[in-house]
């Protein structure tokens, strides 16, 4: 009888055969032969079915680690065009791999053995872990820029022997393809760039059925024996093609085995009176001591802690390793880029006498390179000298987690000599931010190292992500800058009359109940932001047009710390959030918050001050923030470290200030901030540094329709009221010029043409009256518009109605100069008969060469004909333009404009402009700080500038002729 063991039944894949039919076991004679070592070492036990089921599990690993021997003959090829040939830090490759059990031979099992069947899938991978299950039945072989995999499958026999303490032994013979074969010869490109199908190519590539596999387990599961090694050799002579150096293999036993808690003797004796409690947790930090350990233990599960340097050994003759019992290849220049790595993690309530406030706990430590991927790294079960396997007692009574580690592949209590306690700070400021903090020493007294701190810094977006439960039913925040933060406001704050009055009309973000907590959480996300910014123009900085990325992520504000969501109601989606923010006329009467930050800046020439540490007050009325920030200071005996009035070896003296736009503005303006960094320090303090202004980009925020409806409606009343003013000024045209008919002909028909072209353009292309919607332009998403109700639709035939009309009596004084020009005899006042063709002429080429001139500043190659709509707004701009060219070719003698009409559409095409000015684009919700694409707009704040000055001056010049 043939039983498949597998939690695989349920893989659809057409073309193999399912996991009845995986183990053949066709190869026993073979098996009986190459095996005979292993055969030997069976126990007499028995090997019932019982004992059989219940390890079955135990004996498949997942992303153990393999090495292999340096002989000539690799088992694999490697492609590494994945990564440029010049980068220089891109560090080993990971070797992996998994084994899992497929099937047992029951019908020809024996007191001491049984067949089975196995599948191996075994791999080197950049940055990427293998697949948690079996992804081929058969033999198969991958490779790709980065990656290779082969699976082989093995047939074999499993026995129990009492050698070493009892352990398991596997034997098996598998069954691969050569991945040297020919065809495999640059195959992923050939595949990428013909289409075959890789499935039809592997039948054609030559196997390997002569490939070896030893596997050892430990019988009993514990913190000296819980190691599976492997050996897989091949049986081809070293002159086959076939043949490859020996592999070994490291993995370790899964939790899902029974793993056994006995080392107490030896846990007690480390941690009995242990000296460095006082240099992990601060003094005065209170350290949880509850119950419900193993819950919070867990929230810890395949977490990574940051490594501090430590200070025993600067300044001393003495070796140091700052990596503590880890073997390392001795670097440790880059030490605070390395990472610690819990994982393996299993917690047990009680000791056996007390369930609440006790636990007993076993993990594994893995130390990560900065070159190694965190996520890959964290699906490793190989163990090496880069791991500790761990086992420790929780102690509430002194709220310490004390485990004994043994390192790499360590047998026995002899091997293991490392000492790991963890504490767990409650309590949160300025100069603490450590959910957790750790130190790994050694139990000996002789021949040790030093110790290794580590910890987990608790960042803002953490708190209500990974540990929202625990934040909200543990930790709290204890102000101790509030003194000086309200000193810097003081120091900030003038008394300016004017300045006061504007502020009453202004709101900023604010919440209407500081004990609200939803408000306040909400508040939060307001204050918090990620974008890009630049430097202040006023400060002279080599980085004027470098990108800098700045980040404010708000931990406590008020009495809450971290995030607040209550559950919402459903179908309930809009106003809920505007309900918590401060829309009354009362807001200057809300008092400052208490507020903790935490703000990182990103550009080389802020890496002194990368990351910051902040608390202090927000004041609502003015939307700022006043903040003393706090840096970590890396030890340095060259300027004299205990000089430098540090705290918890940071330096506090910096003070900071933040600056939110208002609420008010935002249909006009979209909100962004101004950031100053200043420091206390005299500038002969090593720790000085000069000032930091920097003006962030847009701050996108959740919901902004409200906004663009207002300005939806601001805009169609701000058109409708500037074609009334057209209109008017067009009638004081004609009621002039029929007062005085000697006048008309001196009128420019190219001024009246412009003029009419941007009434007709609306009219027949549905285009924007007088000027455009401004927006962010999208590839995949759109503005969320309002739409066109009834009431917007009343309005878009008014506007049309009016630009009718305005075309209409612009029409009618433009045909009257083509007829006073027209008559046989010219009136005596007309000397001459003005021409019209050099007024044109020299129109367009300056409005040409000026287009040309915007088209070669922009460096605009492609669609460049979609830009002269744009610039359309430029003619109607200069629509005077004509007008000057006319009146200086003419010699004119009298004033052919009134002051209504050439006065009044200046001050209008000045106020459009000045609006087009102010305004900013429109974004979507999907608006991220990296977002390459451009606004509509196409003219610049400057350039809008210039334009409007020209219109100035083109008027000024008018007048002059007129009057001269």
């Amino acid at each position: 009888m043939t039983t498949s063991f597998s939690d695989f039944e349920a893989f659809d894949e057409s073309e193999e055969p399912r996991t009845g039919t995986i183990c053949k076991f066709e190869r026993s004679a073979e098996i009986k032969r190459e095996c005979n070592s292993v055969l030997s070492l069976a126990s007499k036990t028995k090997l019932g079915n019982d004992r059989i089921f219940g390890i079955a599990r135990d004996l498949s690993f997942q992303n153990g680690d393999w090495v292999q021997e340096t002989g000539g003959a690799p088992l694999m090829p490697f492609d590494e065009t994945d990564m440029p040939k010049n980068f220089s830090t891109i560090g080993s490759p990971l070797k992996l791999a998994s084994f899992w059990v497929m099937g047992f031979d029951f019908a020809h099992q024996t007191n001491s053995e049984v067949g089975l069947c196995g599948v191996m899938n075994i791999g080197i991978t950049r940055n990427r872990t293998l697949h948690y299950m079996p992804q081929r039945w058969s033999p198969w072989f991958h490779t790709s820029p980065g990656y290779s995999d082969q699976t082989i499958v093995f047939e074999g026999v499993y026995v129990e022997s009492e050698d070493n303490g009892g352990e398991g032994l596997m034997c098996l013979l598998g069954s691969s393809l050569f991945p040297f074969s020919k065809g495999f010869v640059n195959f992923y490109k050939n595949s990428m760039m013909s289409g075959s199908c890789e499935e039809n190519r592997q039948s054609s590539f030559i196997k390997d059925e002569r490939t070896l596999l030893l596997l050892r387990y430990p019988k009993n599961f514990t913190l000296a024996s819980r190691s599976i090694i492997g050996e897989m050799r091949s049986l081809n002579q070293k002159s086959d093609e076939k043949y490859f150096d020996k592999v070994h293999i490291f993995s370790h036993l899964g939790y899902d085995s029974n793993y056994q808690f006995v080392s107490d003797q030896l846990v007690a004796k480390a941690c009995n009176l242990y000296p460095y409690q006082e240099e992990t947790v601060d003094n005065g930090v209170q350290i949880f001591k509850g119950s419900q350990f193993c819950k919070v233990i867990r929230s810890f599960a395949s977490e990574s802690f940051n490594i501090a340097m430590d200070s025993k050994c600067n300044g001393t003759k003495k070796p140091c390793n700052h990596f503590g019992p880890f073997v390392t290849d001795g670097t440790n220049e880059v030490i605070g880029k390395y990472r610690l790595l819990m994982t393996s993690l299993l917690c047990i309530p009680g000791d056996g006498v007390n369930k609440l406030k006790s636990a007993k706990v076993a993990a594994v430590f893995r130390l990560v390179s900065p070159v190694e991927d965190h996520w890959a790294t964290g699906g490793r079960t190989g163990l090496s000298g880069m791991t500790i396997s761990a086992e420790g007692v929780w102690n509430s009574s002194s709220g310490q987690l004390c485990m004994v580690g043994c390192v790499g592949l360590e047998t026995g209590s002899n091997g293991c000599d490392a000492r790991i306690c963890l504490y767990f700070p409650m309590v949160f400021s300025v100069t603490q931010r450590s959910i957790l903090t750790g130190i790994i020493s050694s139990i000996k007294k002789t021949d040790s190292y030093t110790p290794l701190s580590f910890k987990k810094e608790l960042r803002p977006l953490d708190i209500w992500n990974r540990y929202n439960e625990y934040s909200k039913s543990y930790l709290s925040y204890r102000y101790s800058k509030i003194e000086l933060a309200n000193a810097l406001m003081k120091r900030d704050k003038r008394f300016d009359l004017l300045g006061l009055l504007v502020k009453k009309l202004f709101k900023y973000l604010a919440v209407e109940d500081s004990n609200n907590k939803t408000g306040l959480s909400l508040l939060s996300n307001a204050l918090s932001f990620s974008v890009n910014a630049l430097p202040n123009p006023s400060l002279k900085t080599r980085s004027s047009k470098t990108r800098i990325g700045i980040e404010i992520e708000i931990l406590s504000l008020g009495p809450l710390f971290g995030r607040y969501w209550p559950q919402l109601e459903k179908n309930s989606c809009k106003g809920k959030d505007d309900t918590f923010y401060s829309n009354s006329s009362s807001t200057e009467n809300t008092l400052p918050l208490n507020i903790s930050a935490q703000l990182s800046l990103t550009g080389e020439l802020y890496s002194h001050i990368s990351e910051l540490f902040l608390e202090g007050i927000y004041e609502p009325f003015e939307g700022k923030m006043y903040l003393i920030g706090c840096r970590k200071v890396q030890e340095n005996e060259n300027f004299g470290y205990e000089k430098l009035n540090l705290e918890s070896n940071m330096d506090c003296l910096i003070d900071v200030k933040v600056e939110y736009s208002s609420k008010t503005a935002r249909w006009l303006m979209n909100p962004n901030a101004k950031v100053s960094i200043a420091s206390q320090r005299e500038k002969e303090d090593p720790l000085f540094f000069s000032p930091i202004s920097l003006t962030t980009g847009l701050i996108p925020y959740k919901d902004n329709s409200r906004e663009i409806i207002f300005r939806q409606s601001f805009e169609v009343g701000f058109r409708i009221l500037m074609l009334l003013a057209s209109i008017a000024c067009v009638f004081g045209q004609l009621f002039y010029v029929n007062n005085k008919v000697d006048v008309i002909p001196f009128i420019s028909l190219a001024m009246l043409g412009i003029q009419i072209l941007g009434y007709v353009l609306p009219l027949i292309t549905n285009a924007a009256i007088l000027f455009k919607w401004k927006e962010y332009q999208y590839p995949e998403s759109r503005i969320p518009r309002s739409g066109m109700n009834t009431q917007f639709q009343i309005l878009e035939y008014s506007m049309r109605f009016l630009v009718l009309v305005a075309f209409v009596l612009t029409l009618r004084l433009y045909e009257g100069v083509l007829k006073s020009r027209g008559f046989a005899h010219k009136p005596k006042s007309l000397k001459r008969k003005p021409s019209e063709t050099r007024v044109f002429l020299t129109t367009f080429l300056i409005h040409v060469l000026g287009f040309m001139v915007l088209l070669i500043g922009r460096n605009i190659k492609v669609e460049w004909a979609s830009e002269v709509d744009k610039y359309m707004g430029v003619v109607q701009d200069l629509f005077l333009l004509p007008q000057v060219i006319g009146n200086k070719l003419w010699q004119i003698e009298t004033k052919p404009l009134s002051k209504v009409y050439y006065i009044g559409f200046t001050v209008l095409r000045l106020l459009i402009r000045g609006y087009d000015c102010i305004r900013e684009p429109t974004f979507s919700v999907y608006f991220h700080k990296y977002d390459s694409n451009t606004s509509s707009e196409f003219f610049s704040k400057c350039e809008g500038i210039v334009i409007m000055v020209i219109v100035g001056v083109l008027a000024i010049i008018v007048h002059a002729q007129q009057i001269k």
